[in-house]
């Protein structure tokens, strides 16, 4: 599967050099179309417009931790970065099923309020793999929105990422109407790695990154 996949992105970027990809979506640039604050989007697995959600029952509330601080250590097996903590899932599981884990661990998926963030916590991802993240572009918003909505309040523009092709437009990056969301893959080298984000269905069963903090932890209260 990973070698398909592959083979398409290479042929995506040679379309994209030699300048054959065509199409009539306008180009979103991070200085023209600021992405508009959003507040904590509960998807509860059913209300998101496609049928992946539909066979997970509805969440059960869990009592939520204490807001993290900088003094706070947090759990073992979590990355610490400023007032966050972070748990990279390695079991593969579809979006909902992922969702759904983090939840359960009192976490979203993850969602980036900075590139330095994003930079540090993908980093960190599984080497040759896909990671789920709390980032999405369903079917029953599409044409309101050019840009696809993350999970949370205080996000950064989500078209200034490392999507697989730039400047960022939904189809060219793997967008249609049963791929909606979004995963990094994560490079198998350092040195010169190419690392990027993509839209995939939903269904797919990758590792994911899951994020807990104050922020979050407030939206859901």
């Amino acid at each position: 599967m990973n070698s398909l996949f592959g083979f398409f992105f290479l042929a995506l970027f040679a379309c994209r050099a030699s300048g054959n990809i065509i199409t009539n979506e306008p180009s979103v640039h991070a200085s023209d179309e600021p992405h508009q604050r959003l507040t904590f989007y509960n998807w509860d697995h059913t209300d998101l417009g496609t049928s992946v959600f539909e066979d997970l029952p509805p969440v059960v509330p869990h009592p939520l931790p204490l807001p993290i601080n900088q003094s706070e250590q947090c759990p073992d097996g979590w990355l610490r970065y400023s007032d966050s903590c972070y748990f990279f899932e390695t079991e593969h599981l579809g979006f909902a099923k992922a969702e759904r884990k983090c939840y359960d661990k009192q976490a979203t998926l993850f969602v980036a309020n900075s590139l330095d963030e994003w930079d540090v916590v993908t980093s960190h991802t599984e080497k040759s793999s896909f990671s789920w993240i709390g980032l999405v572009r369903f079917n029953h918003y599409e044409r309101l929105e050019k840009l696809p909505r993350w999970q949370t309040t205080g996000s950064i523009n989500p078209s200034k990422i490392n999507w697989l092709i730039k400047p960022y437009q939904p189809s060219v990056n793997g967008w249609s109407s049963i791929a909606n969301c979004a995963a990094v893959y994560q490079s198998p080298v350092t040195i010169g790695s190419v690392s990027y984000t993509f839209y995939y269905p939903c269904i797919l069963q990758y590792t994911s990154i899951c994020e807990r903090n104050a922020t979050i932890i407030n939206a859901k209260n």
